[in-house]
Order: C-alpha cells, then structure tokens, then sequence
C-alpha cells in the first residue's frame, strides 16, 4: 500500500461559466473596504451597487442571466455605504446588512427576486460606530456577531436585542468567524493581534500576535477543525497566509507568501472538501490549496486566471452546485461590472452515478438550536444531509454491484439489460501546442547560492539580472554601484568574511541599467546616474578581485542613462535612453554616437529593436508608442497611443507587424496590450492583471510564440500565447511558481536548451534571499521519443553577430543565421509512423468500418425484423402438466 495518500481534489480544474450564463450589465461602485462585498444563498446572491451614497445593493436570483441595466430595482439598504452583509444559512430569502451609517438592518427578499425596489426592513439594530463586519451563526437560529469598533457583540435579532459583548480590543476588529459548532468565534484586530472569543461568557480563550502590516487582516476558521487560517501583511508590506493550530496558538504552523500586491486577501473555506480559496481583491488569480488536517497542512493546487481583476468574491451553498458534473465548489467573483461565476470540477471518467466520495453529508438548512436555547448554554450541532439526487444511486454502490455480478457470474449473456448512454456531442475547442507548458526548478546542487546583499533599489527600467551563456551579472548592495559577474559553469555557496567579498565591477555612481554584449560576455554594458555608459572587461576565468577602471566610456548624455539595449545582429552596436530625453545609438568600436532619436517630450520607458535589426520602437511616458527606422530618419515613422498608466512598462515586437506592451491604468492596474501597426491609436486586444506597483517584465519567443511576463516582487512567471490569426490573439496558458518571492528572470540563449527533453526555454530567477536558481521550462508530450519540430523549427543564432556595426549603420542588412535544432539520429515527429487505433477490449471486430448511415439502416432493419416474427409459444406453454387426480 502506497504511504502517499491520494487526493480527490488534487485535479480540480477550474471553469469561468460562459457569458450567457454570468450576471452582467452591473453598476459596481469603487470599494474600499475589507469585506466581500458579494454574498450567496441558495437562490440569491447580492453586491454592492452604484449610488450615491454607496447604499444600495443589487439582489438578484441565482437562476436569472437577463443582462441588467440602470433600471434595475435595488436594495435601497442604508444611507450610508454597506461596509458588510450575508444571507442567514437558515433561510435563503434573509439577508443582513451594515453600514457606515452605524445600523445593522435585516431584509425579507421576496422568492421571485426584487421586482421593485425594497428600503423597508424588517428589523434594524443601532449601533455606536460604523459596522465593520458581521457574520451569522452557523447552528442557532437568528442569531448574528457583528464587529463594530473594538468591540464583537451578539444580537437576537427576532427581539433585535443585543444579548452578549466582547469588548477590550486594542484597535477596530476586522474581521471575525465562528467554529462550527457555533460555541466560539475568532477575531481580528487592527492591533495586530488574533484572539478567540467565548461570547457567552465574555473572556478571551486564546490570544496571539498576528501580521505585523498596517492593512486589514482577515481570518477563518476552517470548519469544526482546530485550526484557523489568516491572511494579512507582514511588517515588509508582503501578503502572506498563516495556518495556526487553536491548542498551541501562538505557533504558525505553515506560513505562506502570496506576493507583494497591495490588495485584501479573502479565505474562502468549503469543510466538506477541504478547499480552501484566496481572493486577492485588484489580482486577476484565485489560488487555490486544499487542508490536511492530519499533516496540518496548506498544499496548492490548480490556480484560476482571469482576463479581468476581482473586487470580492464569495462561495455559494453546496446545495446550489452541478452535482451532476462533479462541481464540488462555485465561486462568485465580483468584477468592474459583472459578477463572474467560476465552477470548480472534478474530472470523472463517468458522470452517470453520484459520486459520493466527493459530495459527503452537508450542513442542512434546519436550525440545531433557537436564539434563546443557545444564550442559556446549549451546543447542538446543524444535522446534515445528502446531496444525492433521488434519481443516482452512489457511485460506490455501483462498484459494488459491479463486483457482485461479476463474481456471480464470469460472461455476459444475451438476455443481460445493457443500458444505452447517449454522449453529449463534441463542440470542440481551440487547439495549443504551448497551453501546459511546466516550469521545473533544478536540484539545489546547480543553484549558486550566496549573492549577498543583493540590491533591490536598481529602477524598474531594468530588467535587474543579464545572462549570457555562462555568465550572470548581478547587482549588489553598497554605494557606488556594484555589479558582480557569476560563472554559471561553478554552481555553489559564495562565502564572505569580514576581510574577504564577492569581487565586482565599481562604477563609481548608482546603477541605473546593466546587460552584456549578446555577442561577447566579456564586454559588460553598465549605465549610471552621471550620464555615462562604463564598458567593462572581463577576465577570460572570471572576477577575482574587483575593477574600478572600466575599458572605456560612453559620454553624450547629460542627465542620467536608464535603459541600455544592444542590436540584435549587429556587432558593436548600441541603443540607449536617458533623462534627457534623447535616445542615442552609438558605435561602439570607435566610442562615438553616431544617431540621435528625437520626438520624446517625457522619460522613456522601454525600447526594442525589432527581430531583423532594422526599426526601434519606443515606450514613453507620455503615452506615446513611438517607431524608428533609425538609419532613415530621427524622427518617429510611426506614432500610436500607449497605456494610460504613468509607472513605467516594456515594449516587445511580434514579428514586424505587431507590437506588445505592459503597462499600466490610470488605477494602476498593470495590463497587457496588442498594438497592429496598421492602427497604433488603440490595442487590438487587452489583457489586464492584477494590481501592482512592479512593472510587467515581457519577452516574446518568436518560434513558440509565447509571451512570457513577470514582476520584481512576485513569485511566478507567467506566459501568454500570442496568434495573430484567431482572435482575441493573446491566449491564457499555465504559470511557473517559484520558492519565495524574485527579484528577478533572465533567459539564457536557447542553444542551452534539451530538445530531447523538450526544453523551450532555460531561465535564471534571481531570488530576494541571494540565489541564482536554474529553471528548466518543458512541454509535456507523449512521444517525446520523437523530435518535436512542431516546437522547434530552424533557430536564430541570436548568440552570434550577423554583420558589423560599421555595415550596419552604412544601410546593409544580413539576417541572422539559422541552425536546425533536430539531434543526430531521431525522427521529425512530423514523419514518425501514424499510431492506428485499436479496438476495445469487448468491441467485435469489423474489418470494413460502416457509415453512420449504413449502422442507422441496419439497426432498422433489426428492429423491424425482430417486430414482424410470429409469436413463438412459451416455454412452459410446451410442458406436460399434473394430471387432476394426482392432486389428490
């Protein structure tokens, strides 16, 4: 027996329902709170909607897809801005809500939905501050905690009395979340201190220090476990998740980095399943873990990307899911103007049975207990019930009915029933060769360990890392710029001492941009705040002791250099921007500008030279996309509108048609757009991401034609595949997550890669703690035996020069070199032999395969046949009988 233990929901696949089946048409306000701001029943679902005052909520029917418009009726709640609000587990048509107008209300939905807008509650409870956040009781009838200032406090809201208090807190009280049973709650606090609650007897159970940031935190208890998760800021401004056991409370048992975006994140918790939800409110993923209580542990599984950010989200009653097709749990995720529902499946070979092993007993709708039975002390639990549809037997009493007959009896004869499933006809979907590429970080033994400090305070103009073959320049803290040249061919763990250091080049002045020259990794690039371009020498066997004297300087610019870019195919040749607003190309043999570029009123952002060496494009801050045919003319050729954002972005050519670019919004929301050349006044198709301040680091595989992106500070690399035939051109794959947060990626020339293995690429991911860590990117295929020259047609030798620097800037054009990739003695895949389908194992064998019309006309036939044969007698009908007398 296998000591691993398999999971159920390990290959949970996440779907985002199609359009006709989400709620669009929504006015969402901006929000700012730390609450959900969506809530679910089992036939309702609610969020806040546009007014003026913030007020009003739109509740709309589970079941009710019709686009909405301004005229929709709405929940004219309060005159305030509805900071929190959840329907009662007890009855789908109850609905509480709080406001910073310092009430609580509650609200009687009617079953058809609103047909008309409601502003009459049934009950409303004064409070002293504004509400912060409430939550029902998850086993009493009518009963609610709300958090209110620094205090948690109980009502009854049948008598709308407040019946229990939980004052003390050091600061205002987020967020709070009831055990299970119902008997103790946990509490957040702006104090940075998580504690357990006894409302009934107004103590505190179980104190502990919680996230050391400034932000909201937010905390949940995981079922009737003894273990509670919570999500907040440490004190270096990261999100982070922590699980803590509640019978050693001040310990973490596993704690988690989820990036340096700056929004909320929400924990969203099924107990039936174990999964366990993080929504992070601006990011456009859901992660997704399930919970070992056994192991006490978080372990991921497959995340959900979206095209658009998320505000909130909520998760909907299990009794409301597609038992049908193994959707083991829903998510309503709150967009800029829809709510977007995403069903998370459980792929089964068959779908006919209920599958029990997914769906056990759930919390009923029945109340265990009333409000007054359980302020008197009483601790009932919610009796549960089956999800199965009267119409499905388990799955599991299938299996063992199959297993009796075929111990009963070892072939099937032709009086058997034999039940005849239809299936659902293939629609078909869009075909990728690239859609589950995998990124595989390599043992730690390739790692080089040690690079410390690593600076961290290098612009965002630059990428922060170069690789070359076997080189890697990498900067480090300490002043007067220090930039440390790593041999990749000695993986292992640098050492410093209080008399010995890492060796490096000095520039004298803050690095602003640094790269090698793609065609000599002797030649290092380093662009300062002074306005010089310092070109260093590398000794053959690599830094022993430090340079301050570089080999020569670049002097033209007056202000500060920040982007350096080296031609594709030209030896010696140079682009740089600088804060002067020029953009210089130089000759670097004779240490000369030989063009200037005009045209920019503010910084430039990004650069790129197209593929074959010819035309320059140009990023500004002032919004503007710019293209240069430098060897033509200095001013632009070509002018289009860029992102409205004003941090910063990257530039990319796809061929010589098209051009990609990250950026950001006026809401700081980083995106990704596609310009055609033909029209550069607006993007063809934009992707938007999650809410950062670093800025989306691209680079474009020309042969795969992928779009690979990610930021300083975040923990993936992530891919789009580009197709400029089908729209909407850029298409979602899989992502990479690395150990811990990165400081920064490079790729490798791609003569380092495995084709035998499939490797599209071979990356170096800088990390914030110091170490270079070799990724390997692979594409899973099954007849890996064979070459793959659908992945990898003839390459570019991009590692080597196609002509000089003085050819070039003399108007000559020579393209790259290409090389086959094919190794000696394996087959194109393109000519391995057809694999022919065989049949099943229980399928009669017909050498001559028959239409579908053919098999229509002889099933006919039989049936026809079968019902024009005269009546044949009985078996028993044939028998001798008893005679009368023998009966007596």
């Amino acid at each position: 027996m296998s000591k691993f233990k398999t999971s159920k929901f390990r290959n949970t696949q996440a779907k985002a329902a199609k359009k006709e089946l989400s709620y669009i048409g929504l006015s969402v306000p901006n929000l700012n709170s730390s609450s959900d701001h969506v809530a679910a029943s089992g036939s309702f679902f609610a969020c806040n909607a546009t007014t003026g005052t913030g007020g009003s909520l739109s509740v709309i029917r589970l079941d009710d897809y019709t686009k909405k418009d301004a005229s929709m009726p709405l929940l004219n709640a309060h005159s305030g801005f509805v900071s929190d609000f959840q329907f009662s587990p007890f009855d789908d048509n109850l609905l509480s809500t709080g406001s910073d107008d310092c009430t609580v209300k509650f609200w009687r939905i009617p079953d058809g939905g609103l047909s008309e807008s409601l502003s009459t509650p049934l009950v409303s409870i004064s409070l002293e501050r504004k509400l912060e956040a409430l939550r029902w009781h998850p086993a009493a009838h009518n009963v609610l905690a709300t958090a209110s200032s620094n205090a948690v406090k109980i009502w009854d809201v049948e008598s709308g009395k407040e019946r229990f208090a939980q004052s003390g807190h050091g600061d205002s009280v987020t967020s709070v979340s009831w055990r299970e049973t119902g008997q103790v709650l946990v509490s957040a606090c702006k104090d940075k201190k998580l504690r357990i609650l006894d409302p009934r007897s107004s103590s505190v159970v179980a104190e502990c220090s919680g996230h050391g940031g400034v932000k909201e935190p937010r905390v949940l208890w995981l079922g009737d476990e003894d273990y509670v998760v919570s999500t907040g800021f440490s004190a270096s401004r990261e999100r982070e998740l922590c699980l803590r056991d509640i019978r050693n409370f001040d310990t973490v048992v596993q704690r988690s980095s989820l990036g340096s975006s700056t929004g909320i994140v929400l924990p969203f918790y099924d107990a039936d399943t174990g999964i366990l939800l993080l929504v992070g409110k601006g990011d456009c993923t859901v992660n997704f873990l399930e919970f070992d209580s056994k192991k006490s542990k978080l372990s991921d599984g497959n995340g959900y990307s979206s095209a658009l950010p998320q505000k909130g989200a909520c998760l909907v009653p299990k009794r409301a899911l597609n038992i049908d097709q193994c959707e083991v749990a829903r998510l309503l995720q709150l967009q800029q103007n829809a709510v977007q529902p995403i069903g998370y499946y459980v792929p089964r070979k068959s779908y006919m049975d209920f599958a029990d092993d997914l769906y056990p007993e759930t919390l009923g709708t029945k109340a265990a207990m009333t409000a007054d039975e359980w302020c008197d002390g009483a601790n009932d639990k919610v009796e549960r019930v089956s999800l199965q549809p009267e119409n499905k037997t388990s799955a599991s009493a299938a299996a063992s009915r199959s297993a009796n007959a075929k111990s009963s009896s070892g072939t099937r004869t032709d009086s058997d029933e034999v039940e005849i499933i239809q299936l659902k006809a293939f629609t078909g979907v869009r075909s990728s060769k690239v859609r589950h590429w995998q990124g595989i970080t390599q043992p730690k033994s390739t790692w080089i360990d040690g690079l410390k400090p690593v600076c961290t305070s290098i612009p965002g103009d630059s990428d922060g890392l170069s690789v070359s073959h076997k080189r890697a320049l990498v900067p480090l803290a300490g002043v007067g710029g220090h930039l440390t040249v790593v041999q990749l061919d000695k993986p292992c763990r640098l050492k410093t001492t209080e008399t010995t250091s890492i060796p490096y080049l000095e520039t004298g002045c803050a690095i602003q941009d640094f790269c090698f020259d793609p065609f000599d990794d002797s030649r290092v690039y380093i662009a300062g705040e002074d306005g010089k371009v310092n070109i260093f020498k590398v000794p053959a066997g690599g830094l022993t002791s430090t340079i301050v004297q570089p080999e020569a300087s670049l002097r033209g610019h007056y202000e500060k250099v920040n982007i350096l870019l080296p031609h594709p195919t030209a030896a010696g040749v140079l682009a740089t921007a600088s804060f002067d607003l020029s953009v210089k190309i130089w000759d670097i043999p004779n240490e000369s500008e030989k063009i200037v570029l005009e045209g920019h009123t503010e910084q430039v952002f990004g650069m790129a030279w197209s593929s074959d060496g010819n035309l320059l494009a140009t990023m500004c801050k002032d919004r503007k996309l710019r293209i240069y045919d430098p060897r033509s003319s200095t001013s632009p050729i070509e002018t289009g509108c860029g992102p409205s954002g004003s941090r910063g972005g990257r530039i990319a050519w796809v061929g010589t048609t098209h051009l990609i670019v990250s950026g950001f919004d006026k809401t700081s929301q980083r995106l990704i757009s596609l310009y055609d050349r033909k029209d550069m006044s607006k993007p063809i198709n934009t992707i938007r991401m999650d809410v950062s301040p670093s800025i989306l680091v691209i680079r474009y595989d020309e042969d795969r034609q992928m779009l690979y992106y990610h930021g300083k500070g975040d923990s993936t690399l992530c891919a789009l595949e580009v197709s400029l035939t089908e729209s909407p051109f850029l298409f979602s794959t899989t992502f990479f997550k690395g150990n811990g947060l990165q400081q920064a990626i490079s790729f490798q020339p791609f003569n380092l890669c495995s084709v035998k293995d499939v490797e599209i690429a071979s990356v170096l991911r800088l990390s914030s703690t110091g170490s270079l860590e070799p990724v390997k990117l692979k594409i899973p295929r099954t007849r890996s035996e064979f070459f793959q020259d659908d992945l990898f047609p003839p390459a570019k030798v991009t590692w080597e020069s196609s002509l000089s620097g003085a050819d070039w800037f003399s108007g000559k054009n020579v393209a790259p070199k290409t090389i086959n990739l094919q190794p000696a003695g394996m087959t194109p895949l393109s000519e391995a032999p057809v694999i022919v389908a065989t049949r099943k194992k229980y399928e009669s064998f017909n050498p001559k395969e028959k239409t579908d019309e053919e098999k229509k006309e002889e099933l006919l036939t039989a049936m026809v046949s079968k019902m024009t044969e005269p009546d044949e007698p009985l078996p028993q009908d044939e028998m001798e009988g008893v005679e009368d007398e023998e009966w007596d």
